[in-house]
């Protein structure tokens, strides 16, 4: 790469190079054979420098040989290719006419010090820009051309292009601090940037707070959506967290679901912290679409705040994980602050979960069965099945307790099993005694229902319990309906075929829609207790118990009110013209045997 005063004239430059391109091909020939027969003719001379281009231009490599002003004298294809041009239109060129100021200048400096010191430069790391304005790294060796009298008459370069391994290594040490997925820090960032938060803020006197997020039901959306679109919303989920919260935060992913928000140097003030993470859950609890889907996911987030919730890194991240379970028990999409009580609750639940598969191999389950009136005939004409856990050392376990550990460890789908199977058992023992035949009603949770052969098995549990279909009625809650209603309506009519039941429980708490309801295959609607427990005192619960009733009539359902506990309430129920009634008022749930003893006498109970 010559300045202009250092160029010689035309003449002079051709003959230059037509004796480097001989003397190339003499030295080339020589580690062949002899060269000088070869070499006698002109013939025999285009002959040879027709093979030597042949050969340099099948190497993917760049292969070129510069003159001592560092202008191109021979350059392979791959040379040209990648600079938009033709291995004949690169001689004479240097590379100030071909790269960018900085890069030829870098390029001339390390040719002319080979030229200089007669020692070749061996893999430098170089990169240039091709015609299509792509970086290309290169692995680039230098070495002196030298005449047959030992003089230095040139540099011969060879390149590698070595960018897609460079990429990888990049990846590699880029996956090595951060998630695959959503290209978040992973842990190990965290816990770094956490350690650093405290010690500044133990300086400073301010605030740390870490936020642990986890996703409220994200496991349906994988189990009925499928993986790709679960990995799709936790991207969009991980860009949303990002987008809402300040440069100076840092959001991690720790794995499935679960993340965690680090604000560093927070100012002792619960009501900032507050408007940051309120941000995050809105961010979040927006419309997501993927691949023509409309999903709403919500969060649970649980604040442990440095110093008063914890001194160390470990600490922190143990009491917002704590603090998160208390935002999931208190109804989800919500976030809560750290109280050292939530750490006991923690290790109750996890002793649970422990407890949890141990009764179910060692079956410590058994059913209640709660009588359903006909307030027409005042006859029993159904019983709910309830679940009730016989704990060695706590004694009977309500499922209110352990259902949602059921539910989050996937337990629930075995449990659900012998659930529905005990049931239709005993509903055919009971009529096989000679009992009046009633309907057996069995709740579902919503990881059961989205199991893939769930018709199967419930036809299953039918075929060899020997129970008719139609006495089985299978019980199922509005937010489980309106995750996916094109599945929901599927597989409800699929089993309606054989005959079973469908009915909505908890109807009310949910947000179902009317005009997805009335396409569903339910038989029955069934009020939800906690607008029985005040009738008929409050007029809101008066006023959504009527409506129910009225809604149910109109779509031909049948509407029973659970909780019923008290003369008041039923008076009000009949007087709106409810059809049936399950509660206290008639009998709690009791055991087999006593429900054995009332369908015996099957007398109108008043």
């Amino acid at each position: 790469m010559a300045s202009p005063q250092s160029q010689k004239p035309a003449h002079d430059r051709e003959a230059s190079v037509r004796e480097l391109i001989d003397r190339l091909a003499s030295v080339n020939q020589r580690l062949a054979d002899d060269a000088a027969a070869l070499l006698s003719t002109d013939a025999d001379r285009k002959a040879e420098r027709a093979l030597f281009r042949a050969m340099i231009d099948q190497v993917p490599d760049y292969l070129f040989v510069k003159d001592l002003e560092s202008r191109f004298v021979i350059a392979n294809k791959a040379v040209a290719a990648d600079l938009g041009m033709k291995p004949d239109e690169l001689i004479g060129k240097t590379d100030f006419d071909l790269h960018s100021r900085g890069r030829a200048e870098k390029f001339f400096a390390d040719e002319q010090n080979v030229i200089r010191s007669g020692q070749p430069m061996i893999d430098i790391e170089e990169y240039i820009i091709d015609d299509a304005g792509v970086q290309k790294d290169l692995l680039t060796t230098k070495v002196p051309l030298r005449s047959d009298q030992y003089e230095i008459i040139g540099i011969v370069g060879v390149c590698r292009d070595v960018t897609a391994r460079k990429r990888a290594e990049e990846e590699v040490r880029f996956l090595a601090h951060h998630d695959p997925l959503t290209r978040l820090p992973n842990r190990a960032v965290f816990m770094d940037r956490l350690a650093q938060a405290i010690l500044q803020a133990e300086r400073s006197g301010r605030w740390v707070t870490v936020a642990f997020v986890d996703l409220d039901n994200f496991k349906l959306v994988n189990d009925s959506r499928g993986h790709k679109v679960g990995d799709e919303l936790l991207k969009t989920v991980a860009e949303r967290m990002v987008g809402s919260t300040r440069a100076t935060d840092t959001v991690v992913r720790l794995g499935g679901d679960e993340f965690v928000v680090l604000l560093a140097d927070q100012p002792e003030s619960t009501s900032t912290i507050s408007a940051i993470l309120e941000k995050v859950r809105a961010a979040i609890a927006e419309p997501i679409e993927i691949e023509g889907q409309v999903l709403h996911v919500t969060c649970s987030i649980g604040l442990a705040t440095y110093p008063n919730d914890g001194s160390d890194a470990e600490t922190l991240l143990k009491n917002a994980d704590a603090a998160m379970y208390q935002a999931k028990t208190a109804g989800r999409d919500n976030f809560q602050l750290y109280t050292a009580a939530m750490n006991t609750e923690v290790h109750d639940r996890l002793s649970l979960h422990v407890d949890l598969r141990k009764a179910i191999t060692e079956r410590q389950f058994h059913l209640l069965y709660q009588p359903q009136i006909d307030l027409k005939t005042g006859r029993i004409f159904a019983v709910e099945a309830l679940i009730r856990w016989d704990h060695p050392a706590l004694g009977i376990v309500s499922p209110a307790r352990f259902i949602p550990i059921a539910e989050e460890t996937g337990l629930i789908i075995q449990i659900g099993d012998w659930v529905l199977r005990t049931a239709c058992h005993q509903n055919k023992a009971w009529q096989d005694a000679g009992m009046p035949p009633v309907t057996v009603c069995v709740n579902v949770s919503a990881r059961q229902f989205r199991e893939k052969n769930w018709i199967d098995r419930v036809t299953e549990v039918l075929r060899d319990s020997g129970l008719e279909a139609k006495y089985l009625e299978l019980e199922l809650t509005e937010s489980l309906l309106m995750h996916d209603v094109h599945h929901a309506i599927e597989t409800m009519r699929a089993l309606q075929s054989i005959g079973v039941q469908f009915s909505i429980d908890d109807f009310g708490t949910g947000y179902s829609s009317l005009a997805a309801l009335k396409n569903f295959p339910v038989a029955r609607l069934k009020i939800d207790r906690s607008f029985v427990h005040n009738l008929p005192h409050d007029e809101d619960d008066r006023g959504i118990a009527t409506a129910v009733i009225s809604l149910g009539q109109r779509l031909r359902m049948k509407v029973i009110a659970e909780g019923v506990e008290t003369d008041e309430q039923l008076a009000f129920l009949s007087d709106h013209q409810c059809d049936e009634v399950q509660g206290y008022r008639f009998s709690e749930p009791v055991r087999p045997e006593a429900i054995e003893g009332l369908l015996k006498r099957q007398d109108p109970v008043s």
